[in-house]
Parts: structure tokens; sequence; C-alpha cells
């Protein structure tokens, strides 16, 4: 009897030392957590981002898959939570598309006892439902105006004396604004759509560090729609983003340049919309993509102006 119990219990102990072996040799990964709900496109989401598994493993720094125009935009982060056992951190996304969009990969590398590095990778990655901020399709009835004044008995019996010599002095500054406004265009020469951005670019790079981001990327995207304004002969200056992405498209530009402004303009809606941070670095490089995007552009149109020329001769 003795033995018989001596053998179940080394029975049972063999079957919990696989169990907890197991459980330590179970793969590491990560657990993603985030607010359930849907956000429009460029808000902030704040996500916290769990290692699971591997607890006696020597966990590197988190890595998030972003690119640069890519379906997500990364605003803060990621940055570890200090005391954290597994490891946890905490990621600031902004969402660039509309729909079901999949969390970026995310990645880091860990090391055993051995000492040998590989690489975890979140699996699973879970679906984020993202808006658009625009209204729907269908129209939008106006709120009924009010009465300007809110009050009655106007005297409008004043109206129309006091409006014709304000009128008539309106009618001189404008004559006069327009006058000097023509001499200055006369006496300065009109560079060329690349030129004039090109020069643009410039002295932005000189103001690189010098002044705010913002008015920098202010400026920046002012003068890319004045060139594929100048370009198009479309009004680009009116157009969003969006619209200026898709104009580009329809008009069979190069990939390369199609891709270059959308990171330009992602660039600078983050930082002029999102309050976003940028280096230095970034925002040069944001300059420098405008121009080689442009480049790219012209020579296009030179070629095509050379082929109609050679058809025509």
């Amino acid at each position: 009897m003795c033995a018989e119990t001596r053998r179940l219990a080394f029975l049972l102990l063999v079957a919990v030392t696989a169990a907890a072996g197991a459980v330590a040799d179970e793969a590491p990964t990560f657990e993603i957590a985030f607010p359930d709900a849907s956000i429009s496109v460029g808000d902030r989401l704040p996500v916290r981002v769990t290692a699971r598994g591997g607890e006696e493993l020597l966990w590197g720094e988190l890595g998030v898959g972003v690119e640069p125009d890519g379906a997500w935009a990364l605003v803060d982060g990621p940055r570890g939570l200090a005391g954290s056992r597994p490891p946890a951190w905490e990621v600031v996304l902004a969402p660039m598309e509309v729909g079901e969009i999949e969390m970026p990969p995310m990645t880091a590398i860990v090391r055993g006892a051995d000492g040998a590095p590989f690489e975890v990778a979140a699996t699973g990655l879970p679906l984020v439902n993202v808006v658009s901020v625009l209204p729907p399709d269908e129209e939008v009835d106006p709120v009924a105006l009010r009465n300007p004044l809110g009050v009655g008995g106007f005297p409008w019996e004043w109206v129309l004396p006091l409006a014709v010599p304000v009128l008539g002095l309106a009618a001189v500054l404008a004559w006069w604004s327009r006058r000097r406004s023509s001499e200055e265009i006369a006496s300065v020469p009109t560079l060329a759509p690349f030129d004039e951005l090109d020069d643009l670019l410039r002295r932005l790079e000189g103001r690189v560090g010098t002044e705010p981001a913002e008015g920098v990327c202010d400026r920046l995207a002012a003068g890319l729609r004045r060139y594929l304004e100048r370009r198009s002969g479309e009004p680009a200056a009116e157009m969003t983003s969006f619209e200026m992405r898709l104009l580009v498209r329809r008009l069979g530009w190069p990939e390369s340049a199609q891709r270059g402004i959308q990171q330009v303009m992602n660039t600078v809606d983050l930082v002029r919309f999102g309050r976003t941070s940028i280096e230095e670095r970034e925002l040069r490089q944001a300059i420098e993509n405008s121009r080689d995007s442009a480049r790219r552009i012209e020579t296009l149109l030179r070629q095509e102006e050379e082929s109609v020329a050679e058809a025509a001769g």
C-alpha cells in the first residue's frame, strides 16, 4: 500500500512539474487595450500595451510599425509604465483613414535566460471603428436666420442718405487699391510655379528652429496648395488635404509625387490641427518632400510638353 502511495505521489509531482513548465514556456505576446468607442479621423487614441507570458524574460523597448503614408500616425510614445511587471507601455495614435482599421503592428526584442534575442510580435491585432468628421451625404437644412437687428421700428429712412457717401468712399478706396496692386504686380516679375515654390521652401528652411513649427507648417501647406493650383488649374487653395490627394491622383501624376504630397500634408495637419510636437529633422524632411514631389511633377509635365511638340513638328 505504501509503495502504491509513493507511486501516485511521484506521478502527481511529474504532472505538476510538466504543467509548471508548460506555463513557463508559454509564448510571450501582447495584450492591447483602448477605449471601446468610435473615433473620428485625426482624433487621439490612447492605447495601453501589456506584455503577457515570459515573465522571466528581459524585455526591450516596444516598437510601433507606423508607415508615413499609412492608416495610423504616431502622436506620442511608446512610453514604458514604471513599476509594471510584466512590462506595459502607453501609446497615443491618430487614425488617418475611415472605416474598420486594424491596429498597427507592435513588436519588441526579448532576451531569454541564455541571452539570445528574439522578436515578439502582437497577434490578432484589434480593429478600430473610425468615422468621418464630415456630415452625411444628405443635405443639411441651415438654421433659420434671426432678425439681424432683433428690434422693431428700425429707421429705414436714414439708410439711403447714409449709404450714398459710404458707398462712394468705398468705391474710391477699391479703385485706388486695385491700381496700386496692379502697379506692384507689374513691377515684380512672376516666377514659374516650381521656382516660386522652391523660393518659399528655401525661406522656410531658414526659419526651422527659429519660428514655431505651426507657422512654418501653415506657410508650407499654403505654398504647396498654390503650386498645385498653378500647375493644375484647379482651385487647390480651397481644397482639404484629402481633396488634394484625389486631385493629384486624378491628374495621373507620378505615384511617388502622390505619396510625397500625402506625407507632407499628414505632417502639417498633425502639427496644425492635432497640436503634435515635431522635431526639426521631421520638419526639414517635410519641406524636402515638397520640393522632391514638385520636381517629379515638373519632369512629367516637361516630358509631356516635349512629346506634344514632337508630334506637332
